[in-house]
């Protein structure tokens, strides 16, 4: 009889081999099932987006910036197309094959276009700029070789276009590639790497205004990284025009005008503080700015001697010379010491103690009162004011006119100057005041120092009655007030006379800006440069040209009812008639023409 011995242990291991393979296939679908969950919930949208790229690409769509226009709607900045080579770094599979063909085609060396786009491999997914703002002829090259070009596109990109140049090229300003320290101030608006941003000027005090939107495109592409179709797309807003109150044809006189000089023109309305012109030489062209600067071209900008991109109007700070003389003679008006029929001798100087202080005819002007002493700009006269008023007597009123302080303009970075006192003096030099200094102070020498801007501020103030207004920029919103000195009707005639005779009488300093067409009247101011240095050269065109003393000149028409201000600063210009008194002439006189102009227009459509 036989039995089968072996079969119960057979089967025993049958079923723990079965048990094991059960246990090793559960815990296989459970790696696969843990994979899948991970793959899927915990980091689906990465993959997803992975996926995604594979496939499709999105790109940001550039808005075009608004337009930047003076007050009569002539466009200074606008926005045209421009074609820009783009590179999709995660479509290159050959770096070295597509620099190449590029180079060829776009006249660039090829490890240029090489190395940019090694660098760009660390983010795949951004388009990289390879040239912006390329030929026609270069653009059909490409379009021609497109097919073997994978990742190349040519994007048609909103291009920043300054019609007139240099002119006004401070108060415009100009746009650049945003940094990252703008980056970082943005960081709650729409701005990524690359953005175009406003860096200077209305480009930057505006920059909400005129950058619009960003529009979005979303395309498919092959496996080679070539456009297939567009799936959608969401156009770009253009940014809001911005309207300036700055007045063109009166800004090309003014520049004209200074031409090579270093210096700056501002002409202001007086009666809202509207500013017609605020021009500063030399200018710079901002389209430089709207690519990428080589080092050689930045090291041209920087190094020019005459530094263009320096605002003389609003932050070149220069002493005011005898323009300081109407804020002295309204101080003693307003402190009550002044009798403006009363007569001071000026024998040519004036003696402090054992100091003598000249005046600048050194016959001298015999006896003057007030009107005679600003038609002649008379120092004695000044001299005697200053000494009586202190400086603090001074600075009190000057402050009242907007000196010393920044003037409030939207630009916002305007220098404050300086309005020394007593307590200034005694906090920055731990010194105390001498008398002398008021002396000099009462004639804008000494530690004053003032900005264009300032003075038409301030000088606009003295010809409406005492209206101190912010300088107004931008023809939207309403003008801003500061306060009103309310100067008396009569102390005003004394002045408004005086500046009047600096132009018309056979003896006035401002002859230079006299006009039989016009009622002007002004003030010349002659900046000391260097002190205590005097020439021995009977012509100013020999002295060394640092040595030069700046030449300043302020005027306004028409005299009975100002309608325009105008202030010159010629830098090393010599005396303020010669040289800045012209440029003033020019623009006063172009006001005028304009306004013909318009009133001769509207005849012809009435007629």
């Amino acid at each position: 009889m036989n039995h089968n011995i072996t079969g119960p242990p057979v089967e025993e291991e049958f079923k723990n081999k079965a048990r094991v393979l059960i246990i090793f296939v559960f815990m296989l679908l459970g790696i696969l099932l843990f994979r899948l969950f991970v793959m899927q919930i915990i980091r689906g949208s990465y993959y997803e987006g992975l996926s995604q790229n594979n496939r499709l690409r999105i790109i940001d769509i550039p808005a075009p910036r608004g337009k930047i226009l003076d007050r009569n709607g002539i466009v200074l900045a606008d926005t045209r197309p421009a074609y820009n080579v783009m590179v999709m770094p995660e479509d290159i599979s050959s770096a070295s094959d597509i620099s190449l063909r590029l180079s060829f085609m776009l006249n660039r060396p090829r490890s240029e276009i090489e190395d940019a786009i090694r660098q760009a491999k660390s983010k795949p997914y951004d388009p990289l700029s390879i040239a912006k703002d390329i030929s026609f002829d270069q653009v059909a090259k490409i379009e021609v070789q497109i097919f073997n070009l994978p990742g190349v596109s040519i994007e048609t990109m909103p291009e920043r276009e300054y019609l007139f140049q240099d002119l006004a090229s401070h108060a415009v300003g100009f746009i650049g590639e945003i940094s990252k320290g703008q980056l970082e101030e943005n960081s709650e608006e729409d701005y990524g790497p690359g953005d175009i941003i406003g860096k200077s000027g209305i480009e930057l005090a505006c920059e909400d205004t005129l950058k619009g939107t960003k529009g979005v495109r979303i395309f498919e592409v092959d496996a080679r990284g070539r456009r297939v179709k567009v799936l959608n797309e969401r156009a770009a807003v253009e940014g809001t025009d911005v309207k300036l109150t700055i007045d063109e044809g009166l800004q090309s006189i003014a520049a004209k005008g200074l031409s090579d000089k270093a210096g700056a023109v501002v002409a202001m309305v007086p009666n809202t503080g509207e500013v017609l012109v605020l021009e500063s030489s030399p200018g710079f062209d901002p389209t430089i700015f709207t690519s990428s600067m080589t080092p050689e071209q930045w090291k041209q900008v920087m190094g020019n001697p005459m530094h263009p991109l320096e605002n003389r109007a609003m932050r070149g700070v220069y002493p005011p010379g005898s323009i300081m003389k109407v804020v002295t003679a309204l101080a003693a008006f307003n402190a009550g010491i002044l009798n403006p029929d009363g007569k001071i001798y000026c024998p040519g100087y004036y003696t402090l103690g054992h100091t003598v202080f000249r005046c600048w005819q050194a016959r001298g002007h015999g006896q003057v009162d007030l009107v005679t002493a600003i038609t002649q700009s008379c120092d004695v006269y000044f001299y005697t004011l200053g000494r009586a008023l202190g400086i603090d007597g001074i600075a009190a009123y000057a402050f009242m006119l907007g000196l010393g302080t920044k003037t409030g303009i939207v630009l916002g970075d305007d220098s404050p100057g300086l309005m020394p006192t007593k307590l200034w003096k005694r906090q920055r030099y731990g010194q105390p005041w001498h008398p002398g200094e008021d002396v000099i102070a009462a004639i804008g020498q000494g530690f004053i120092l003032v900005t264009p801007l300032q003075i038409a501020k301030a000088m606009s103030a003295v010809v409406n009655g005492g209206k101190v207004f912010t300088p107004k920029l931008l023809e939207e919103g309403q003008s801003v007030l500061e306060r009103n000195l309310n100067i008396p009707k009569s102390r005003l005639d004394y002045i408004k006379e005086g500046l009047k005779g600096a132009v018309e009488n056979d003896r006035g300093t401002a002859q230079s800006i006299k006009d039989p067409l016009f009622s002007i009247g002004g003030k010349t101011g002659t900046a000391q440069v260097a002190r205590g240095y005097t020439s021995k050269l009977s012509d100013e065109s020999d002295i060394p040209y640092k040595y030069r003393d700046h030449a300043w000149i302020f005027g306004f028409s028409p005299v009975e009812k100002p309608e325009i201000v105008v202030v010159a600063l010629v830098e090393h210009g010599g005396h303020g008639g010669a040289v800045a008194g012209p440029i003033v002439r020019d623009v006063i006189k172009g006001y005028y023409l304009q306004k013909e102009a318009v009133r001769e227009q509207i005849r012809q459509n009435y007629r």
